[in-house]
């Protein structure tokens, strides 16, 4: 064989090899493509589905609008539930005297001794009315916090008691009347001297209404027990 032949068949091989490498090529870019292809597909079509759905929520006559019209209505359309979802939550706490006072910030110091006391479950299930004194009431009894030390229970009761009427009322009828009886059993005078007084103890203005209970804020406490130094 001629030297001229063995040098096409060298070519020949060189050339198929090359055409094959080539091929193969073409069908690793041709197959990229398509997966990129496809993920972009399905990217579009997730958001084009959350749009949708979210459409859905619209009124018809307000499908018709722009994509930026449209974002601004969902918009709209989230602060709304999210509203919502917070006046629930506002409902929710409005369920009990009990729910109230343990999920709210406005008297602190009497709600950390009520909810240790064991009239806890009283004022949750029971349809009552809690004078709640503020936290500037106990400075006459700064050491309140003894009411907590074990061998005290019936002291944390009794202060307790004095500052539940066990009938539900808003504050117009609470005033309205010349005296009530506390969970204790005792009956206090309402005075009108200065202001609205029970037991010498001044009531705030206006009162909270919840489900089961209200709660009427006191400047001052009803009563408070002596306590050891």
């Amino acid at each position: 064989m001629s030297t001229t032949t063995h040098y096409s068949i060298y070519l020949y091989n060189m050339i198929k090899h090359l055409t094959i490498l080539l091929s193969l090529s073409v069908v690793a870019l041709l197959s990229c493509n398509s997966s990129d292809s496809s993920d972009n597909t399905d990217q579009t079509q997730t958001t084009t589905a959350a749009e949708n759905s979210e459409d859905s929520g619209l009124p018809n006559g307000l499908k018709n609008l722009t994509e930026a019209e449209k974002r601004g209505m969902r918009l709209l359309k989230r602060r709304q539930e999210a509203k919502n979802n917070d006046a629930r939550a506002t409902e929710n706490n409005m369920s009990s005297a009990y729910k109230y006072l343990t999920t709210s910030d406005d008297y602190p110091i009497f709600t950390s001794l009520m909810s240790k006391s064991n009239l806890a479950k009283h004022i949750h299930n029971g349809d009552v009315t809690v004078l709640a004194p503020v936290d500037k009431a106990f400075d006459v009894l700064p050491n309140f916090k003894d009411l907590l030390r074990p061998g005290n229970e019936e002291l944390l009761d009794e202060f307790i008691s004095y500052h539940i009427i066990d009938i539900s009322m808003e504050y117009k009828a609470f005033t309205d009347e010349r005296s009530w009886r506390v969970h204790t059993g005792e009956s206090f005078d309402l005075t009108n001297e200065g202001g609205i007084n029970f037991n010498g103890a001044h009531v705030r203005s206006g009162s909270i209404n919840t489900k089961m209970g209200s709660i009427i804020g006191m400047d001052d406490l009803v009563y408070y027990p002596k306590l050891a130094k």
